[in-house]
């Protein structure tokens, strides 16, 4: 993972609109970046990394929130990607009434399935299956959509003439996060919530136990 994470410019900072990029070494102690979220970085450069998923800073756009921590999830095996994705942590310098809160995650997944493998209560069950993963989180502030799309490879797309069509399942999803007591953030168990799921999204097994019941 980068060393150095995104933020957007707030409303009230400088003069661009462009993201700025902050680390803790340099820019400790800048009264443009509230403690709490410096709090939120340090909490992902510590959590644990998956072996099996592949880790990436990405920018947060700043229309999104003042501040925000954005990572891109890739689940393989050796070269091969089953699963891809990405999960935003926003924060915002006031609370937000949609939100409840300062903070907020938005969250995007995608697999790959066979053509056979799904029918009309797959969305559902995708729902299902991401209630039970993401822990963390406010229950009552979880929203978002699960799309099929129907894929059919032509030419040089296509390994052969007879080839199955493929369909993508996608996961549009966003939420507010349990705060901590002083009203910080372990954004690092945010994104370990989203690349187990991510992770869950190819298996056929029951999940994994919930991170808050891990000793």
């Amino acid at each position: 993972m980068a060393e150095i994470f995104t933020f957007p410019i707030g409303r009230s900072s400088q003069t661009s609109d462009a993201p700025r990029a902050a680390s803790i070494e340099d820019d400790r102690g800048m009264s443009t970046v509230p403690q709490s979220v410096w709090h939120a970085v340090e909490s992902v450069r510590a959590m644990r990394q998956r072996p099996d998923i592949r880790y990436c800073e990405i920018p947060v756009p700043s229309t999104l929130a003042d501040y925000g921590i954005g990572v891109q999830l890739d689940f393989g095996v050796g070269p091969s990607v089953l699963a891809h994705g990405w999960i935003m942590i926003l924060y915002a310098q006031w609370p937000r009434s949609e939100w409840g809160s300062q903070w907020r995650c938005v969250a995007y997944a995608s697999m790959r399935i066979p053509g056979d493998d799904h029918n009309s209560l797959t969305p559902s069950l995708m729902w299902d299956w991401l209630e039970r993963s993401v822990t963390g989180a406010r229950e009552e502030t979880l929203g978002g959509t699960v799309s099929l799309n129907r894929n059919t490879s032509f030419g040089i797309l296509s390994d052969s003439a007879e080839e199955p069509p493929q369909s993508d399942c996608e996961i549009r999803v966003s939420w507010t996060p349990v705060e901590e007591q002083d009203g910080g953030l372990n954004a690092g168990d945010q994104v370990d919530v989203w690349a187990r799921f991510l992770k869950s999204m190819t298996a056929n097994d029951e999940l994994e136990e919930p991170i808050s019941d891990r000793e």
